[in-house]
């Protein structure tokens, strides 16, 4: 055989031999998360967890706001109910006939009209 023939023959059958020889490792996917897929997951999580605690706190505060409301109108509607009454008391009291009663009785004073002065105010 000639020279080239067996250079041939030789380099032909190393490759086929390695071939035989080596194993081929590939990586199999089997279906878990990843690193980086839990990290944005649990980033995700916390940013729900943060909004959710957002809006509770929201409307805790506008619950006792609201309940601070209706208290405070319950009290003014309290307080209107106490000056109406008086209110009343006043006119009562500041009839023109109680007072001269109470002048003529209880202080000893006298009508004199002579000494009457009449003032109309513009109220």
């Amino acid at each position: 055989m000639s020279p080239l023939v067996e250079k041939r023959l030789q380099e032909s059958s190393l490759p086929q031999h390695d071939r035989q020889t080596r194993t081929v490792k590939e990586r199999v996917f089997k279906g878990g998360i990843t690193k980086g897929e839990k990290l944005i997951y649990s980033m995700a999580l916390i940013a729900v967890i943060f909004v959710l605690y957002l809006i509770l706190s929201n409307y805790a505060t506008m619950y006792s706001l609201n309940h601070q409301i209706q208290q405070t109108e319950t009290e003014i509607t309290q307080q209107q109910e106490v000056n109406g009454g008086l209110t009343l008391q006043v006119k009562e009291l500041s009839d023109p006939d109680r007072i001269l009663d109470i002048a003529q009785n209880d202080l000893g004073m006298e009508l004199n009209d002579k000494s009457v002065k009449v003032i109309h105010g513009n109220d």
